[in-house]
C-alpha cells in the first residue's frame, strides 16, 4: 500500500495535492490528518465519497511501502503513526513548496522528491500530471485549483510563481469550477469567528518598521474555534496592514497565525522561532503555555508571546531602501540660461528623460522631455530653460525611506526628485524608474531603460550586480586551441593591467549560434589602446599592432594563429575598443564618442543579439552578461532594437535588420518592424550618409538571401526608401534578382553585387540613377559600369532583329562584362537583348584573325591606317563566316588590297 499524507490543520493544498499524488500513482490513498477544520471540512462533508480517502486509525501500517508527503518537511506536523512508520527508515517521498530545510525530512527523501519554492505544493504535482498527459475530470481539475488558490490567495500573494498561473490555466482549461472555488475561498465567517475578529481588533497593536505597516493582536477563547488563518487575514485587509500576526489561547495551547503581503518581512522566520514553519506569506505555529501556581494556563502567556513577537518582528522586517542607496549620481546638470534646444540635445546624448538645472547658488528647478517638447511644438526651442523648468524643486535627504518618496511622486504627480545634503548640495537624484526597478525587479524594470520604449526618465537601472550571468566556461573551452588561446591571454593581460575585457556582439551571437569562423572583438573596461601595447610586449611572437585611432579610443592588432599545417602562420584581425556610450547630436549623424561601462557600451548596439557579452578575466572567464534578454532572442530567432529612438539615431539599423533576418533566418519583432517602419515614413534616411549605406546594402547584396534581406525592406517601407523615395519593388523586380542569380552561377563577373544594384534601380530615370549613385558614393569606374550596362538594355530592346555577326560584336565590344551582364540579366529568356549577349560573350568577343599587322607590311602594306582598316574588315568577315583559315584570310587580303 502506498500513502499521501499532510500535516495537522491541513488546507486545500494540502487535500489536492495528496489527491494529485492519487492521480500519479493510482496505487496510493489519501490518509487525512485529524481533525479537519472550516472550509476543508465542509467540503469533504460533501465530497468525500468521490476520493480515495482511509483513515489513518484502520491502516495497517505493515503493509504500508511508501508513502509520500506533501506540504511539510518536519515530522512533528504528520500524525503519530506515520511518524512511528518513518523512524523504521521506510522510504518517503516529499513534494513540498517550501524552501528545503536542512534539518527537516527533506535531505533524506527519495530522489524522485521535488521540493521547490512555488506558490502551491499542487502546482509540483499538476505540472507531473501536465507532463504525463493524465486525464482530469472537472471535478478533479476544479480541487486542484482550489489547492494552487488556497496557497496563492487566487495568485495574488506576493510568492505567486508563473509556474503557478500556467497550471491554474491548465485546469481551467479542463473546466474546473470557478463558482465552486469562490464557493470555498469566500466563506463567510460564522458568528463565533466574528467575535473573535471583533475581538482581535479591539486589541490590535500597530507596528511601524522600516515603513511597513504590521499588526500584532492577541485573544483568548475557552474552546477551540477553527478558520483563525482565514481571521488573521481578514483582519489584515480591515487594518490595510502589510502584515499581521496573532496569538489567540484556545483550550490548552497558544495558536500563532501570520499573514505578509509584503517583500519586507518573511513570516516563515517569524514562525520558526515559536518551533513553528510556512512561507514568506503566511505561517502558524502551536505554542504550550506556561503553567502557573496552580498549574492552569494564564491569559499573561498570551503577553508575552505578543512581547516576543513585537521583539522577533523589529529584527526580521527588513530595513527600508533609502534615497542614498537608490540615487543615481553624479547628476548632469545645465544652467537655467541654457537654450531648451541645446537642453533637448543633451537628453538626446546621454539618454535621459529630464535634467536637474542648478545654477551657483544651487538646484533651481527641474526640466522633463516634455517640457522640450512642448517648447518645440509652440517654436521656443531658443528661450532659456529658466521659463520652463518646474520649480521649486521638490527634494529628499539621503535617509528619506523609499515609501516616503513613493508618498511624494504620487501626491505631486512627479518622476523624478532631487536628493540634497543639509546645506542644499545636490547628492544625486532618484527617478521614477529606480523606485520602479526596487519594487518590480530587473526584468520588469529593464523597460525603463535609457530611451527604451515607455522609459520614464533617463537613469540607467543596471548594477553590476544585478547583471544576469550566465557561466559559459566550457563552450569556450570547446573553441579551437589559437582562439581559447588568445581569450586567455586578452583576459589575464586586462587583468594584470587593472582592466576588464570582454568578448562581445557578433562575435559572442556567432559562437552561441556555432557558427565556426567568427570576427575577434573585444571591449574594453580601460584602455583598448593601452591594452593593445601591453599584448604586444608580453606577446611579441603573437601580436602587432596594425592599426589605432586615438579619437575612438580603438586599436587593431595583427594576430598570428599557428593553424595546423599551415606555414607561416595565419594573420587575424584582433578589434579591441574601450567601453564607450554613444550620442548622435540629430537624426543619421554620425555618432560622438564617450568612454563608459560596459552596460552603456553594450547599449549602443543595435540589436539585442548584439549586445551580449563574456568576460574574459581570469575571476570570470566565461561569464555571459546578457542585459537585454538577447540570450532569448537567439532562442526565439528574433531581431529586436534596444531602445525606440535606435533607429531614428541610425538609419543604417534598418538595413542592417534586414540583414540579419536574410543571413540568420530571424525575424523582426512587432515593435521593432514599427519603429522601422514609423522612420522610414519620417524620411529618416535624407540626411544618410553615403558610404554607410553602401556598405550595409552591399552586405545584402552579397549574401545568397539578398531576396529575403531585399524582401524584409520592403515590408517595412513598401517601396525601397532607402534608395530612393521613388524606387519600387516588387514582382518585377524580385523576377529579375532570381534570373540575376541564375545567370550569374554561369556569366562571372568581379562585383555581382552591382549587377542587382543596376537591376534595382532600372525603374528609375536617368537623373534619379544618377543620383542615387552619387550617394552611395560609388566609385567613377563603378557609376559608368552601372549607367553604361542600364543604357545598353534601353539600345538592344529598340533592336528588332539578330543582325549580323560582325554587327553584333562592332555594337558591344569593349562593353565591360558587368555591363554586359546587366544588360543579359535585364533580358527576357529567349530575348534577341539575351541571344545577342550570349553570341557575344559565349562566341563573338574570342574571335581573333590569324594574320596581325606585320603580316600584313610582309604582303606589302604601307604603315598607317590601312592596316588597321583592314584587320577590322578581315575580322568583320571571320565573324560572319566569310573565312575561316590562315589561307582565306590571305585570299581575303589580297583581294582587299588598297592599291
Amino acid at each position: 500500500m502506498q500513502l499521501a499524507v499532510s500535516h495537522n490543520n491541513m488546507d486545500f493544498d494540502s487535500l489536492a495535492a495528496q489527491f494529485a499524488v492519487t492521480k500519479l500513482y493510482p496505487t496510493a490513498r489519501m490518509a487525512l490528518a485529524f481533525p479537519l477544520f472550516g472550509n476543508v471540512r465542509e467540503y469533504l462533508t460533501l465530497y468525500r465519497s468521490n476520493l480515495p480517502i482511509v483513515q489513518i486509525k484502520y491502516i495497517d501500517f505493515a503493509q504500508v511501502s511508501k508513502i509520500f508527503i506533501v506540504d511539510c518537511q518536519h515530522a512533528e506536523r504528520l500524525e503519530q503513526a506515520v511518524r512511528t512508520w518513518l523512524t523504521e527508515k521506510h522510504l518517503y517521498t516529499i513534494f513540498d513548496h517550501h524552501e528545503l530545510d536542512p534539518h527537516g525530512l527533506g535531505p533524506q527523501a527519495q530522489p524522485e522528491s521535488i521540493i521547490q519554492n512555488v506558490g502551491a505544493a499542487t502546482t509540483l504535482l499538476v505540472e507531473k500530471i501536465i507532463e504525463r498527459s493524465i486525464a482530469l475530470s472537472p471535478f478533479e481539475a476544479t480541487l486542484l485549483l482550489l489547492g494552487i488558490y488556497e496557497d496563492t490567495g487566487c495568485l495574488a500573494y506576493g510568492d505567486t510563481t508563473e509556474r503557478d498561473a500556467t497550471c491554474a490555466a491548465y485546469l481551467l482549461k479542463n473546466k474546473a469550477d470557478l463558482a465552486v472555488v469562490n464557493q470555498y475561498m469566500r466563506a463567510k465567517l460564522d458568528d463565533e469567528q466574528l467575535a473573535l475578529l471583533q475581538e482581535m481588533i479591539q486589541a490590535a497593536q500597530v507596528l511601524d518598521f522600516a515603513g511597513q505597516r504590521i499588526i500584532v493582536t492577541s485573544a483568548v477563547r475557552e474552546n477551540y474555534l477553527d478558520g483563525l488563518a482565514t481571521i488573521t487575514r481578514k483582519l489584515m485587509e480591515l487594518e490595510s496592514a502589510d502584515a499581521a500576526f496573532c496569538a489567540v489561547y484556545m483550550r490548552d495551547r497558544i495558536h500563532i497565525v501570520g499573514r505578509s503581503d509584503t517583500r519586507a518581512l518573511d513570516v516563515r522566520q517569524v514562525v520558526r522561532q515559536f518551533n513553528g514553519d510556512g512561507h514568506a506569506g503566511a505561517g502558524a505555529a502551536v505554542v504550550k503555555p506556561d503553567k502557573n501556581s496552580d498549574g492552569k494556563s494564564t491569559a499573561s502567556s498570551v503577553e508575552k508571546i505578543i512581547t516576543s513577537l513585537r521583539a522577533i518582528l523589529k529584527d526580521c522586517v527588513k530595513p527600508e531602501i533609502i534615497a542614498a542607496q537608490l540615487m543615481v549620481t553624479p547628476v548632469r546638470t545645465i544652467r537655467s540660461d541654457v537654450s531648451m534646444e541645446e537642453a533637448g540635445r543633451m537628453m538626446l546624448r546621454y539618454g535621459l528623460d529630464g535634467l536637474v538645472v542648478a545654477d551657483d547658488g544651487g538646484v533651481v528647478g527641474v526640466v522633463s522631455r516634455r517640457d522640450i517638447d512642448q517648447a518645440t511644438h509652440h517654436k521656443l526651442a531658443h528661450a532659456p530653460v529658466c521659463g520652463f523648468m518646474s520649480h521649486p524643486v521638490i527634494s529628499v535627504s539621503a535617509n528619506t525611506p523609499l515609501s516616503e518618496i513613493q508618498r511624494l511622486m504620487v501626491k505631486n504627480d512627479i518622476g523624478r526628485l532631487t536628493v540634497l545634503d543639509k546645506k542644499n548640495h545636490l547628492l544625486g537624484l532618484v527617478s521614477r524608474a529606480e523606485v520602479l526597478k526596487h519594487l518590480y525587479g530587473e526584468r520588469e524594470a529593464a523597460l525603463f531603460l535609457p530611451g527604451a520604449t515607455g522609459a520614464q526618465d533617463g537613469s540607467s537601472l543596471i548594477t553590476a550586480s544585478e547583471k544576469q550571468m550566465i557561466d559559459l566556461h566550457d563552450k569556450l573551452e570547446e573553441l579551437d586551441e589559437d582562439n581559447l588561446w588568445l581569450f586567455r591571454a586578452v583576459g589575464e593581460t586586462a587583468a594584470d593591467n587593472q582592466m576588464t575585457a570582454y568578448a562581445v556582439g557578433g562575435s559572442v551571437r556567432d559562437l552561441l549560434l556555432g557558427v565556426g569562423h567568427f570576427d575577434l572583438d573585444f571591449v574594453i573596461e580601460g584602455s583598448a589602446i593601452a591594452l593593445a601595447h601591453a599584448l604586444v610586449e608580453k606577446h611579441p611572437d603573437k601580436f602587432k599592432i596594425a592599426d589605432e585611432h586615438e579619437r575612438f579610443q580603438t586599436a587593431t592588432l595583427g594576430f598570428s594563429a599557428a593553424e595546423a599545417g599551415r606555414m607561416p602562420a595565419l594573420q587575424r584581425h584582433v578589434d579591441l575598443s574601450t567601453a564607450r556610450s554613444e550620442f548622435y547630436e540629430y537624426p543619421a549623424a554620425l555618432p560622438t564618442v564617450e568612454p563608459s561601462k560596459l552596460d552603456q557600451d553594450l547599449f549602443r548596439r543595435d540589436f539585442t543579439i548584439n549586445a551580449l557579452a563574456i568576460c574574459l578575466n581570469p575571476d570570470r572567464f566565461g561569464m555571459l552578461i546578457d542585459l537585454f534578454s538577447g540570450l532569448e532572442d537567439l532562442h526565439h530567432k528574433t531581431i529586436r532594437v534596444l531602445h525606440q529612438f535606435s533607429f531614428i539615431e541610425d538609419p543604417t539599423r534598418i538595413v542592417r535588420a534586414a540583414r540579419f533576418a536574410s543571413r540568420l533566418g530571424f525575424t523582426l519583432d512587432k515593435n521593432t518592424a514599427e519603429l522601422a517602419k514609423r522612420a522610414i515614413s519620417m524620411g529618416i534616411f535624407d540626411n544618410l550618409a553615403g558610404v554607410r549605406m553602401r556598405t550595409e546594402l552591399q552586405l545584402i547584396l552579397e549574401s545568397k538571401h539578398r531576396l529575403i534581406g531585399l524582401d524584409v525592406l520592403a515590408r517595412l517601407g513598401a517601396k525601397l526608401r532607402y534608395l530612393d523615395e521613388e524606387l519600387e519593388y516588387g514582382v518585377p523586380e524580385r523576377k529579375l534578382i532570381r534570373r540575376a542569380e541564375q545567370l550569374l552561377a554561369h556569366f562571372a563577373v568581379s562585383e555581382p553585387w552591382l549587377i542587382y544594384l543596376a537591376l534595382l534601380l532600372g525603374r528609375l530615370n536617368t537623373e534619379r540613377i544618377q543620383n542615387v549613385l552619387a550617394r552611395l558614393h560609388l566609385a567613377g569606374e563603378d557609376r559608368v559600369l552601372i549607367m553604361r550596362g542600364l543604357e545598353l538594355v534601353e539600345q538592344l530592346a529598340s533592336m528588332n532583329k539578330m543582325g549580323k555577326s560582325s554587327e553584333i560584336y562592332a555594337f558591344l565590344h569593349g562593353t565591360p562584362d558587368s555591363a554586359l551582364a546587366i544588360a543579359a540579366c535585364a533580358g527576357k529568356p529567349g530575348s534577341i537583348a539575351r541571344r545577342m549577349i550570349k553570341l557575344y560573350f559565349e562566341e563573338l568577343k574570342h574571335v581573333k584573325t590569324i594574320l596581325s599587322g606585320q603580316d600584313l607590311l610582309t604582303l606589302g602594306f604601307t604603315e598607317g591606317p590601312s592596316i588597321g582598316t583592314a584587320l577590322h574588315d578581315l575580322l568583320a568577315a571571320k565573324l560572319d563566316g566569310l573565312v575561316s583559315s590562315k589561307e582565306d584570310e590571305l585570299k581575303y587580303i589580297k583581294q582587299h588590297k588598297p592599291i
